[in-house]
């Protein structure tokens, strides 16, 4: 078994605690990576992307004959696309951090309908200058992608009292949503909405997502949030959004280059709030992670079902993403071998 992380020493006893007779190897650079696999031939590999092992570095494993298996540490899978699912299974992590990075989006939503931002500008220059605001009980939330983090985003703006509408592949209904729309029907949602949060999956159909056009057809008092992927919107298009004043704020803790460049305006624009792609950081964040892979490999080793398979069909249910998260699926005949590698 391969686990492909530059900081394993976050979970490392968890696992050796756990599966004490298991072989365990460790990969920690992307240079160490193709040697590693040649050398242990894995069946299993737990894979978290990291700044100091980035996601395009992990693919090897995904493309290496002897793996049946890939548990991604995170949601995001984007960086294996595409994979042969006749040949092995990828889960993920989704659901783990989905409560906090929910927390962050709630936060930054009253912050900056509470217009926090400007009051930070006065406090600086020692300015005492009241400002009202609108309540968000009086305003709409759209939730692009109501999946594990978008259910909570809703289920959190519901208790602010505000109206909740989402967008979902097939429009079926969540208890936290006053109004689903289909993805055909979101340009149509959009206008409608005082605050849009986005909770897609990056793919073909996503990218560029939220372009000039449904930029455009947000109010121009409106509130754009995006944790999910930076290259959802187009980032040209929202600057100049927010400089003219078609878009009133945005929190943004994704963006289509990572870090993001020292040259862009979005640092000094003082009605967006920024974050390192950092809204789900708690600081036992890779913990979390490994003990969810602990689970899910003690279900492999008795051949049953695991958590959070990502089955390709057509669309996923958390967005035009192009795969299908299932709850479970119950791994092949190789995966109960107890000599897994």
């Amino acid at each position: 078994m391969l686990v492909v992380y530059d900081q394993p020493e976050h979970f490392r006893d968890l696992l050796d605690a756990r599966f004490p007779e298991l072989p365990i190897r460790y990969v920690t650079r992307p240079a160490e990576l193709e040697p590693a696999l040649h050398a242990a031939r894995p069946q299993v590999v737990f894979s978290i992307k990291h700044p100091g092992f980035p996601g395009d570095t992990h693919r090897p494993v995904i493309d290496f004959p002897s793996v049946r298996w890939v548990q991604v540490g995170g949601s995001g899978y984007e960086h294996f696309l595409p994979w042969d699912p006749n040949r092995l299974t990828l889960t993920n992590c989704a659901g783990v951090l989905s409560r906090f990075l929910a927390e962050t989006v709630t936060g930054a939503m009253v912050m900056l309908n509470g217009g926090f931002l400007r009051y930070l500008d006065q406090q600086r220059e020692r300015v005492w200058e009241p400002h009202d605001f609108r309540p968000l009980s009086e305003q709409s939330l759209l939730v692009v992608g109501v999946g594990a983090i978008g259910g909570l985003v809703a289920a959190n703006a519901r208790a602010l009292g505000m109206r909740v509408l989402g967008v979902r592949r097939n429009a079926e209904l969540h208890p936290s949503v006053d109004e689903m729309f289909s993805f055909s029907a979101l340009p149509e949602a959009v206008a409608q909405a005082d605050v849009v949060s986005l909770h897609v999956r990056l793919c073909a159909e996503t990218t560029g997502l939220f372009d000039r056009d449904m930029l455009a057809r947000m109010k121009p008092s409106s509130i754009l949030i995006n944790t999910a992927r930076g290259p959802v919107v187009d980032e040209p298009a929202l600057v100049e959004a927010l400089q003219t004043g078609s878009l009133r704020a945005a929190y943004l803790d994704v963006f289509e280059t990572e870090p993001l460049p020292v040259e862009s305006p979005l640092w000094k624009m003082r009605n967006v709030f920024l974050t390192p792609h950092a809204a789900d950081a708690v600081p036992d964040w890779p913990r979390r992670f490994g003990a969810f892979f602990a689970d899910n490999l003690t279900r492999w080793l008795a051949g049953d079902e695991l958590e959070n398979v990502v089955i390709p069909t057509g669309l996923s249910g958390r967005g035009p993403a192009g795969l299908h998260h299932a709850r479970r699926a119950r791994p092949g005949s190789s995966a109960a071998d107890p000599n897994i590698r």
